[in-house]
């Protein structure tokens, strides 16, 4: 149980200092601080071997210091403000004094020199970059004139092999920085170029569905229009001119409802999505009274059987309610003089809902293919489409339909009390 605890403790601290989702520099910053916190250790126990005492408490000092960085940059998210200081700090204040007690340019320091201008155009950015690293470079460069013109300014190591183990740790642990951000930066390239063709493909998809679906509501609105204007110069039929106006604007209502959806989709595919603790039971009883005067008004009863005290879930509120809207408009569209029943229970799985009406049911040759793109009897064909990416690809649930022409057809989805993989989600 020890074990347990201690393994997420690090995998809590590692989600919250090395996200995918922070930002370039923030990455950078932490994963180059926690490497100078090794690089620091390992310095100092290079200085101890080689005789060089006091770096050994410079270089501690630093780790000790790079700790302390990373750890008040993230709870005052404040990182601008650390990204000068380690530049002020560790740059231009402990590299110099090192470079003059650890040998000059005979020593390690001027790979830590090519680590520092890096990190420095990484971190900061305007023209807090250019003063810094003009900055460095003037310091950099009087420290090794310094010590070639004053060579009794350096403190040079005793021998060779001192020598050799300086180079080699310094030249290690600075490679090993460097390559660090490489590697970070090859990453978040990569998952930009997989969210990029992600983008390509959805915008692609989309506007192939927009294509096909637009097609036909913009013809019969042009021809409905069209015979109204025809009608209203030869003939005085304004029942008939009416119902073609009517007919029109059922149209324009169909479309700009398909492209909502259409759109609420593809945001939902992008990830623009936040869990936080949803109500389902609140959520099912006020679309209930949202749709009861539309389903009374179409001579159906209506029943609901939604125990008190059911548990939240973790959710999107906004997108759990547009799949109740969906299946509910769906079931009051087709039902005339039935029942509409809704319900929820407690589930093994999580929480089930279930909204079944007695209506005109699905053709069997559409039944297998509700769940598809486009694919409808009579509406946009993205209705349920949209729930099953919603419940399923979203929320990690579950939803399936039942229907038989004549009996009417029941929807259920059955989502999990905590979202393991979308919780906490923000985009």
């Amino acid at each position: 149980m020890r074990n347990n605890n201690q393994s997420n403790r690090i995998a809590n601290i590692a989600g919250k200092y090395f996200d995918s989702n922070l930002d370039l520099r923030v990455q950078a910053f932490n994963l180059l601080a926690c490497g100078g916190i090794v690089a620091g250790v390992v310095a100092a126990i290079t200085s101890l071997v080689t005789g060089v005492s006091v770096n050994v408490i410079v270089n501690l000092f630093m780790s000790a210091l790079a700790l302390y960085f990373v750890y008040r940059a993230g709870k005052k998210n404040n990182y601008r403000f650390y990204y000068r200081l380690t530049v002020i700090i560790v740059f231009i204040t402990a590299f110099p004094y090192m470079f003059f007690t650890g040998g000059g340019y005979h020593g390690s320091m001027p790979c830590y020199f090519v680590f520092a201008f890096v990190f420095t155009a990484l971190m900061l950015n305007g023209l807090d970059r250019v003063i810094a690293i003009t900055a460095e470079f003037v310091i950099y460069t009087g420290a090794c004139i310094i010590a070639y013109f004053w060579p009794d300014t350096v403190r040079f190591l005793d021998t060779e092999a001192y020598l050799a183990i300086e180079m080699i740790s310094g030249t290690i642990v600075s490679s090993a920085l460097l390559l660090m951000v490489i590697l970070l930066y090859i990453r978040i390239y990569n998952n930009r170029q997989e969210r990029l063709l992600e983008l390509d493909k959805l915008k692609t998809e989309f506007y192939q569905d927009m294509r096909h679906e637009m097609k036909t509501p913009l013809t019969v609105i042009s021809s409905d229009i069209q015979t109204a204007d025809d009608m209203m110069d030869f003939s005085m039929d304004k029942d008939y001119i009416r119902e073609k106006l009517e007919h029109a604007q059922e149209e324009i209502i169909r479309l700009a409802r398909m492209l909502e959806n259409s759109l609420d989709l593809a945001a939902a595919q992008v990830g623009r999505r936040y869990m936080e603790p949803v109500d389902l039971a609140a959520l099912l009883l006020s679309s209930v009274e949202a749709f009861r005067p539309l389903i009374e008004r179409q001579g159906n009863t209506l029943s609901v059987k939604i125990p008190d005290g059911l548990p939240k879930l973790a959710g999107n509120r906004d997108m759990l309610l547009q799949v109740i809207y969906n299946i509910m408009g769906n079931a009051a569209k087709h039902t005339r003089n039935g029942e509409i029943a809704v319900s929820l229970k407690h589930a093994s799985s999580g929480l089930e809902a279930l909204i079944r009406d007695t209506g005109e049911g699905i053709p069997p040759e559409i039944l297998p293919h509700v769940w598809e793109r486009g694919v409808t009897s009579n509406g946009t064909g993205y209705g349920l489409f949209i729930c099953k990416a919603f419940v399923e690809e979203i929320h990690g649930g579950h939803i399936r339909i039942e229907s038989e022409p004549g009996k009417g057809t029941s929807v259920a989805f059955t989502l999990p009390l905590r979202n393991e993989r979308k919780e906490g989600e923000t985009r």
